[in-house]
């Protein structure tokens, strides 16, 4: 592992004085300012990311149509800065609207579809296939889910044949590549509209695993919760996901509700098979009624950016799900209903280990090093400062030379802080031993430990977390 964050105490073995502060990213603006006069919005489950063929950040973006879910279409945006986006450009006169869009997503045959879910397959096995999209079937007479490959990123071969799910689904199904176990996961429903976490797995985009159910409201939840989707990324050498937590109206009668409002919860994994939830809070809340995002805030996309900030693009509406019917019935106005919001966090903000009054502590289970770096994601006031003491990992003996008399004070505001000792700057002569880290906060903050290692379980070192 890479970065030890503190989601859970699964690497700590003693904290004193310290508690856990969930963070929560901030508000930053309404990312478009012109919205065609014919749409309910822009949004739609985007995705964002730094395109190494096109030097550019790209935005797979949604349009919204009157209708919505049967004539939504997909369009690529591009930008050299991921806080600002162009406004999409179009042609009023088009008809149908769509052909006066530019960069439309399109199949084989040149019609727009709902491309749900589309990014580059840099970094994975199919790299040379350029881009994949996963989506639900074109034809929606048709009942299943299928995909496609682009060598542009504009034009897709859809493969009818081998669909990865035999059920629609008209929700996020995006995919992510698990470099740690060599697959493809599609993160779904077990059918369409049971509203619950599925993943189905592929290394050849022709065979598919059944889909298996990842995640459930559980006994904490109230009532009438559902899970509409589970956007989700790698991060570092872990995933991190925003769970889509739908309050549905417990008056509305019919089976299926589509009533209710949408927050964005913390998710994780370890492995990207088993996920836990964080705190049993919002992470990307609604906003106050009668703003954009009052009624539903879906977390979509997660982007670091070249300067290490951590940004995300959420699904806002101003009125709960399917709202926007109820106002074209009243006769209403339906035009910006969708939008998307841009916030940012400190990178590893998810949650940190504050002291509650002067100094506090940390101490990790014992661990391998498997290179020489250490780094901490720390905060601290301009008087105080953080040390680090390094232990002997089975008798937990203070080591010669890593010693808390020895450390050298770490002050200020560090998304990489080194530790350093007087005769040692590094982990070099603890490579392959079991050691301890203990760090000593005064008025301090630590977010995160980066550190190459095996966790150290039982008699045997594991990368296994």
């Amino acid at each position: 592992m890479q970065t030890i964050l503190f989601l859970d105490n699964w690497l700590i073995e003693r904290q004193d004085c310290l508690e856990r502060v969930w963070g929560r990213p901030q508000f930053v603006k309404e990312i478009f300012t012109d919205l065609h006069p014919d749409v309910l919005g822009y949004g739609g489950y985007d995705t964002i990311f730094f395109d190494e063929r096109l030097g550019r950040y790209v935005m797979y973006l949604a349009v919204f149509p009157p209708e919505a879910d049967p004539g939504t279409f997909v369009l690529r945006l591009q930008s050299d800065d991921p806080y600002n986006w162009p406004n999409p450009t179009y042609d009023r006169a088009a008809n149908p609207a769509w052909k006066g869009f530019q960069d439309v997503v399109l199949d084989e045959k040149g019609e727009r579809f709902w491309a749900i879910y589309t990014r580059s397959l840099a970094g994975t096995p199919l790299a040379e296939r350029g881009y994949l999209n996963t989506s639900y079937n074109p034809t929606r007479q048709i009942k299943n889910s299928i995909f496609g490959f682009s060598a542009d990123g504009l034009r897709f071969t859809l493969d009818h044949d081998h669909p990865w799910q035999n059920s629609r689904s008209d929700t996020w199904c995006g995919w992510v590549w698990n470099a740690r176990a060599g697959l493809y996961e599609i993160f779904t429903r077990p059918v369409h509209v049971d509203r619950r976490i599925a993943v189905i797995t592929t290394t050849d985009w022709q065979h598919f695993t059944p889909p298996v159910t990842v995640l459930q409201p559980d006994a904490f939840d109230r009532p009438g919760i559902e899970f509409y989707s589970m956007p989700n990324r790698p991060y570092e050498d872990m995933f991190i996901g925003m769970v889509h937590e739908y309050s549905t109206d417990t008056f509305e009668q019919r089976r299926v509700k589509m009533a209710g409002r949408v927050e964005t919860q913390l998710t994780y994994s370890y492995n990207g098979f088993n996920w836990y939830r964080g705190a049993r809070e919002a992470f990307i809340p609604t906003r106050d009624l009668g703003l954009q995002g009052g009624g539903q805030a879906y977390g979509m996309e997660m982007l670091r950016t070249r300067e290490d900030k951590l940004l995300f693009y959420t699904n806002g509406s101003s009125g709960e799900h399917s709202a926007y019917e109820d106002m074209q019935k009243a006769g209403l106005d339906t035009r910006g209903s969708f939008n998307l919001l841009l916030y940012e966090m400190r990178l590893d903000g998810f949650c940190s280990m504050k002291t509650w009054g002067k100094d506090g502590f940390l101490r990790t289970k014992t661990i391998i090093p498997t290179s020489a770096g250490l780094q901490l994601n720390v905060r601290t006031t301009r008087h105080t400062a953080v040390r680090v003491q390094l232990l002997d990992g089975d008798t937990g003996a203070p080591i010669p030379g890593y010693t808390l008399e020895e450390s050298a004070p770490i002050s200020g505001d560090h998304l990489y802080a080194q530790p350093r000792w007087q005769a040692r700057a590094d982990l070099a002569e603890l490579v392959g031993k079991p050691v301890r880290i203990e760090v000593y906060l005064r008025e301090a903050e630590l977010f995160a430990i980066r550190v190459d290692c095996q966790v150290y379980v039982g008699t045997e070192p594991t990368e296994t977390v």
